[in-house]
C-alpha cells in the first residue's frame, strides 16, 4: 500500500473519486502514516472549497475517510443517527400542511368573499398575505438556524403556523383574516424552508434524493391537492375547517418530532457575532423587491396594467430587485444568498430554473378550479375530484424523481425531462382547452403536464446542494426555498393580473354584456355564467372566458422552456460529499500525468490528485472503481 502525499495541481481526480466510491477502505492504513502538507485546497468548478487535514477516521456512511476531512471552513460531521421511518413522515406532514394553506383556499375564497363581504383587494389579498410573508421569512431560515439551532426554529415555526391557523379560522372580518395569514405565512414559510435543510443534515448527499424526493411529493400533492379539499371542506362543513384541520394534524408532528428527531450538536453563534456579518441592506432589498412586485401584480389585477401606479410599483420592485443582486455579489458581509451561487452558472441558472417553475405551477393551482367552475359550471368539490389525477401524479412523479436520482445520478436529465413535458402539456392547454374541451382531453392534457411537473420539482435542490460547499448547505437550501417562494408569490399575482385584464377586454367587445359582469370573485359570480340563457351571447361568455385562461397556459409554456433552456448550460457535479467534481480537462490531465503509469514495483497504483491527499490501492481494482465513478454525476 503506497501512501500519496501531496501531488501537482491540476492532476487527475478521478482516482480519488473511485477511492470514495468503493465499499470498503483497507483497515491496515495507520493515521500516523497519512501526511498532510497544507490545509485548504479550492474546487474550481464550483468556487468550493474543500480541506483534508489530521487524521484518518470516518466519513458521514461509516466509511473511514478522514477524521478531519473538511469541506469549506467546517468539519464534515457524522450524520446523526434517526429513525427515519418516523421522522419523515414527521417532516413530511408538516411540511405538507404549510404547503397546503398556500391553494387550499382556491376554492373556498369565493365562499370566504361572500361570507366576509370582501372587497375586490381583500379578496386577493387572502391569498396573497400568506404567500408574501413565508417568502419574507424564507432568506432568515438558513442564517437564523445557525444561530439558534435547526430544532428551535423548527419547532417555533411549527407552533407559530398552527397558533395562527386558529385565529384564521375564527376570522369575524376580511382584516382580522388577511392579518391572521401574515403571521400563519412565517410559520409556514419556515417550516418550509426548514424542513429541507434538516433533512440535508440528516442524511447524506448521495442518498439525499430519494428522501427529498419524499419530500418534494408532500410539497406538490399538497399544493394541488389543497383545491380539492378545500372544496370538501366548504362544502361539507365550513370554510373555517381548512384552517382547523392544521391543529390536531400539526400537533401530532409537533409531537413526534419533539421525541423522534437527533442532530449533532453544533457551535451555535450568538446574536452580537451574526449581527456583526449579517446582510441588512441585502435582506432590506430582496424583501421590499419582493413586496414591490407582488402588490404592482395585485393592483394591476384589481384595476388593469394600463394603470400608471401598476406600471410604477413593477418597475420600482424589479430596479429594487437588480439592486439586491449586485448588493449580494459586492457586499463583505454573509449574503442572504452567497455570492459564490452567482458566479457558478450551474446554481445560477438552476436558482432562476427553480423561480420560473414556481412561477407557473403554484399559479395553476388557483387557476384551474376556477376555470373549471366558470366552464363547466363544477362546484368546488366537483373541480377539485377532477383535478385528483393531476395532484397524484405529481405527488407520484416526484417519488420516482427521487428514486431515480438517488439509484441513477442522472439529476439534470431528469430536471430536463420534467421541464420539457411541463412545457408540452401547458403548450397543449393553450392550443386545446376551448370552451368545449370533453373531461377525456381535459384529463390527457394534464397527465401530460403533471408528470414533467413532479419530475423538476425537487431535483434542482439536488444539484444545488452538490454543487456548493458544505459550509453553504444551509444558505443554499434556503435559497432555493426562497426562489420557489417568490417565484408562487409573484406569479400568483402575475397570472391573476393577466387573467382580469383579458376577462375585462374580452366581455367588454361583447354586445350588451360587458357593463353587466366582468371578473368572477363569488361562488354567485360563477354560477351567473352558467345561468346565462343559452345562445350567442352565452357562447361568446365562454369563449372569452376559456380564452382569458388560454393566455395564462401559454405564459406558463413560456417559463417552462426557460427553465429548460437555461439549465442546459450547466455542469454535473458529483453527489458524494467527499469528492470533488470528477470532469477536467483531458488536456491538462494527460500534461501532468498518467495515473495507469504510476504504479509501484508491488502492483500498487499511485493516485495523482488535485490539492487532495489519499492512498494507493490495487491496480486491479482501477477499472471495476471506475466504472462505478461513471454513475456518480449529477
Amino acid at each position: 500500500m503506497t501512501i500519496i502525499e501531496k501531488l501537482p495541481q491540476s492532476s487527475s481526480l478521478r482516482h480519488l473519486e473511485t477511492l470514495m466510491a468503493t465499499k470498503e477502505t483497507p483497515e491496515d492504513i495507520a493515521p500516523s502514516e497519512i501526511k498532510l502538507e497544507e490545509d485548504k485546497y479550492e474546487r474550481k468548478d464550483s468556487d468550493a472549497t474543500v480541506v483534508s487535514r489530521e487524521d484518518v477516521g470516518k466519513s458521514s456512511n461509516g466509511r473511514k475517510h478522514g477524521k478531519g476531512l473538511t469541506e469549506g471552513d467546517n468539519e464534515v460531521p457524522d450524520v446523526p443517527k434517526n429513525n427515519l421511518a418516523l421522522v419523515m413522515p414527521a417532516l413530511g406532514l408538516v411540511l405538507f400542511l404549510a404547503a397546503l394553506d398556500q391553494t387550499i383556499i382556491a376554492t373556498a375564497l369565493p365562499t370566504i368573499a361572500e361570507d366576509l363581504n370582501s372587497s375586490p383587494s381583500e379578496y386577493s389579498w387572502v391569498g396573497t398575505a400568506y404567500m408574501l410573508s413565508s417568502t419574507v421569512q424564507t432568506p432568515f431560515n438558513g442564517r437564523v438556524s445557525d444561530i439558534i439551532g435547526r430544532k428551535p426554529m423548527l419547532y417555533a415555526a411549527i407552533v407559530i403556523f398552527t397558533v395562527f391557523s386558529a385565529l384564521c379560522g375564527a376570522a369575524k372580518s376580511s382584516s382580522w383574516l388577511i392579518i391572521a395569514r401574515a403571521f400563519q405565512g412565517l410559520g409556514g414559510g419556515s417550516i418550509i424552508g426548514l424542513t429541507s435543510i434538516v433533512v440535508s443534515d440528516i442524511v447524506p448527499l448521495e442518498k439525499r434524493g430519494a428522501y427529498q424526493g419524499f419530500l418534494g411529493s408532500s410539497w406538490g400533492i399538497a399544493a394541488v391537492l389543497g383545491p380539492l379539499l378545500g372544496g370538501v371542506l366548504t362544502e361539507k362543513a365550513s370554510w373555517r375547517w381548512c384552517f382547523y384541520i392544521n391543529l390536531p394534524t400539526s400537533g401530532f408532528a409537533f409531537v413526534l418530532l419533539i421525541f423522534t428527531l437527533k442532530l449533532n450538536p453544533s457551535r451555535k453563534l450568538t446574536f452580537k457575532q451574526v449581527s456583526a456579518t449579517f446582510d441588512y441592506i441585502g435582506l432590506a432589498l430582496l424583501l421590499a423587491s419582493c413586496a414591490l412586485l407582488i402588490v404592482g401584480f395585485s393592483r394591476a389585477a384589481d384595476y388593469g396594467f394600463g394603470t400608471p401606479t401598476s406600471y410604477g410599483v413593477i418597475i420600482a420592485g424589479a430596479v429594487v430587485f437588480v439592486a439586491a443582486i449586485v448588493n449580494f455579489l459586492m457586499t463583505k458581509r454573509n449574503a442572504i444568498i452567497p455570492s459564490r451561487m452567482f458566479k457558478n452558472r450551474t446554481t445560477l441558472f438552476f436558482l432562476l430554473g427553480s423561480a420560473l417553475h414556481a412561477t407557473a405551477f403554484i399559479p395553476s393551482n388557483f387557476l384551474l378550479p376556477q376555470m373549471l367552475q366558470g366552464l363547466r359550471g363544477d362546484t368546488p368539490l366537483e373541480s377539485g375530484v377532477h383535478l385528483l389525477p393531476y395532484a397524484l401524479l405529481v405527488a407520484w412523479m416526484t417519488v420516482v424523481a427521487g428514486q431515480v436520482n438517488s439509484r441513477l445520478r442522472i439529476i439534470r436529465p431528469v430536471a430536463w425531462t420534467g421541464y420539457a413535458l411541463a412545457a408540452i402539456g401547458f403548450g397543449l392547454f393553450y392550443k386545446y382547452y376551448t370552451a368545449h374541451v370533453s373531461y377525456a382531453t381535459q384529463e390527457g392534457l394534464l397527465v401530460i403536464a403533471s408528470i414533467g411537473i413532479g419530475l423538476s420539482l425537487q431535483s434542482p435542490m439536488l444539484i444545488l446542494q452538490a454543487a456548493m460547499p458544505l459550509k453553504d448547505m444551509a444558505a443554499t437550501t434556503s435559497a432555493f426555498s426562497l426562489t420557489r417562494s417568490m417565484g408562487g408569490s409573484i406569479g400568483l399575482a402575475v397570472f391573476t393580473a393577466v387573467l382580469n385584464t383579458n376577462l375585462r377586454t374580452r366581455f367588454a367587445k361583447i354586445p350588451g354584456y360587458g357593463t353587466e359582469f366582468t371578473v368572477p370573485r363569488s361562488a354567485s359570480d360563477y354560477a351567473a355564467l352558467q345561468n346565462l340563457p343559452d345562445g350567442t351571447t352565452k357562447d361568446e361568455v365562454m369563449t372569452a372566458f376559456a380564452n382569458s385562461f388560454r393566455q395564462c397556459w401559454i405564459i406558463g409554456c413560456a417559463f417552462f422552456l426557460g427553465c429548460l433552456v437555461i439549465t442546459l448550460w450547466t455542469k454535473s457535479y458529483s453527489t458524494r460529499r467527499f469528492k470533488p467534481q470528477a470532469a477536467l480537462d483531458e488536456e491538462e490531465v494527460q500534461a501532468q500525468t498518467d495515473p495507469e503509469a504510476q504504479t509501484s514495483g508491488n502492483g500498487t497504483t499511485e493516485l495523482a490528485l488535485t490539492g487532495y491527499y489519499t492512498v494507493g490501492f490495487s491496480g486491479e481494482e482501477t477499472k471495476q472503481d471506475d466504472r462505478r465513478l461513471s454513475k456518480d454525476l449529477c
